[in-house]
């Protein structure tokens, strides 16, 4: 999936990882532009001005994408940082969930709200089962939908917003099957760690 593309995204961005290097920016200066961004973006969706704000998404996403390089690059890679990242990474996932949510109630879409809310505790759920399972153990990216995946769906269905309810149900459903997907993965490993 689009999460194996990490290595060719890592080497394509090094020249713009590079030049924030040599601007002083900081993985977690990055990690909070992002997160702004989205913020911004987020409203921009509430109030219906799509593909400004699906663009914007995009944009403050690829630049979210870039803090873990540019923190291995210069040697700046610290657990607070990763910390950060990830809280931030979830607070990112919920403000543009939110606004589809809050949209769909504006205008009394109920399909678009249903399935915004079961997205949004699908993604929360997805990266708390794996945070939750790498204090045992060694878990790695599983499954069908991980991030990148959702930030694609989110993007394309934010730029053709007459497909946010398919793009919805592909979240949910690719959502619940990830979980499923971890939740089994980590039961096996644990299982196999206690024998």
């Amino acid at each position: 999936m689009i999460h194996l593309l990490r290595g060719p995204f890592e080497k394509a961005s090094g020249p713009l990882v590079d030049f924030l290097i040599r601007h002083r920016f900081s993985a977690s200066l990055l990690t909070l532009v992002a997160f702004l961004g989205t913020i911004l973006a987020s409203v921009l969706i509430y109030y219906q001005i799509w593909i400004i704000g699906a663009s914007l998404f995009l944009v403050f996403s690829l630049f979210d994408a870039l803090d873990g390089s540019l923190a291995r690059r210069n040697n700046s890679a610290k657990p607070m940082g990763a910390f950060l990242d990830s809280v931030m990474d979830r607070f990112s996932d919920s403000a543009i969930l939110f606004a589809i949510i809050c949209y769909a109630f504006n205008v009394g879409n109920r399909d678009v709200f249903l399935l915004g809310l079961l997205a949004l505790i699908a993604s929360l759920i997805t990266s708390y089962i794996k945070a939750k399972a790498e204090n045992f153990l060694k878990f790695g990216s599983i499954g069908l939908l991980q991030r990148p995946e959702r930030i694609l769906i989110i993007f394309l269905m934010l730029l053709f917003p007459q497909y946010l309810l398919l793009g919805l149900g592909i979240l949910v459903i690719g959502g619940y099957i990830t979980i499923c997907q971890r939740i089994y993965s980590a039961y096996q490993k644990l299982d196999q760690q206690s024998s």
